[in-house]
């Protein structure tokens, strides 16, 4: 029984089945990539394509897989296709139909599987990538005969890199060395420090260039922070130029109207914070904005007035990019 014709190709789709056009394909998952991208192989083929000439790549080996699968059951089944259901085929993917087509239709299968090197390569980028380094080894740099680490033997060869580690820093006596890495350990775990390892493991270049000793701390705040002085920076960010000066009279004459107990509490804490000089305001600024906000930096929940809400966020806006920096100390 010969099965349904496949959805007709139409409009963008059908355009970028067309083997003449240089096509950038991009959708949604379940709109019919795969379909389009085997369609388009097919055209390749019956346009006279060589096989071996066909390179698909996909993210993911089951992607692969589906693309295999897919084309050459579409070919096998073509070679002993009815013509009406097979015109009808070439019809839904751009082709024209007729004797002539059918014939170079059902000669394809054949075709593919006699081509040199397997047929069609459909591959993942990885594997394609590593069939490259393969054939040109020493242009890469790579031993002759490499074979890439996978799965549980990446597991053991990072296990045995721990272990060696740690009986390097014994033997050679190095107890801050050996110190540091259980301090990782405990902080981590076992699994946790593999897994920092293996990321650092790529990167030893840029572990190589980071400075020694108490240089690091500052090297560490000035990449992360983006600034060298950090404590003059929130210095700079809690004087009198910088302070959001409006929504901090908004909140405390908000709070003058509230007949709750904690109102003049929290005016009298805002009062004493603006008293002081900037570089102790840059100490304590977190503690002012808890007066207004929780821990979670939203508005604390009394009083529960809109306007209370609103002078809040604007403080935030001054105030999160400061406790950031704050907590690079």
């Amino acid at each position: 029984m010969d099965r349904p014709p496949p959805p007709k190709l139409q409009g963008n789709q059908l355009a970028a089945s067309d083997p003449q056009a240089l096509v950038r394909l991009s959708a949604s998952a379940g709109t019919g990539k795969t379909q389009v991208l085997t369609a388009r192989v097919q055209r390749l083929l019956l346009s006279g394509a060589d096989p071996a000439s066909i390179l698909c790549l996909t993210f993911t080996k089951a992607g692969a897989a589906e693309m295999q699968e897919r084309i050459h059951k579409t070919l096998s089944g073509w070679v002993t296709m009815k013509g009406p259901v097979l015109d009808q085929e070439l019809q839904a993917i751009g082709e024209d139909r007729g004797p002539n087509r059918r014939y170079e239709a059902r000669q394809l299968f054949a075709k593919v599987l006699d081509a040199r090197g397997s047929g069609l390569r459909i591959q993942t980028i990885h594997s394609f990538s590593q069939s490259l380094l393969a054939a040109f080894p020493e242009e890469a740099g790579l031993p002759p005969g490499f074979r890439a680490v996978e799965g549980r033997e990446e597991e053991q060869l990072a296990a045995q890199a721990l272990a060696d580690l740690v009986d390097g820093y014994e033997r050679e006596g190095r107890a801050a060395a050996l110190d540091r890495l259980k301090t990782v350990v405990m902080r981590l775990g076992e699994d946790g420090t593999r897994q920092l390892l293996r990321r650092a493991a790529p990167k030893i270049d840029a572990l190589e260039a980071l400075p020694a000793g108490d240089g690091l701390d500052a090297y560490v705040r000035r990449n992360l922070a983006g600034v060298d002085d950090i404590a003059g920076a929130l210095e700079r960010g809690c004087g009198d130029d910088a302070l959001p000066l409006a929504s901090i009279r908004e909140l405390i004459l908000i709070h003058e109207d509230w007949k709750a107990d904690s109102g003049p509490i929290r005016i009298q804490k805002a009062n004493e914070w603006l008293n002081l000089k900037p570089k102790d305001r840059s100490i304590s600024v977190e503690s002012f904005v808890r007066i207004w906000a929780t821990l979670k930096n939203v508005p604390q929940p009394h009083p529960k007035r809109d306007d209370f809400k609103v002078a809040v966020e604007r403080l935030l806006e001054w105030a999160l990019p400061l406790l950031d920096l704050h907590k690079t100390l």
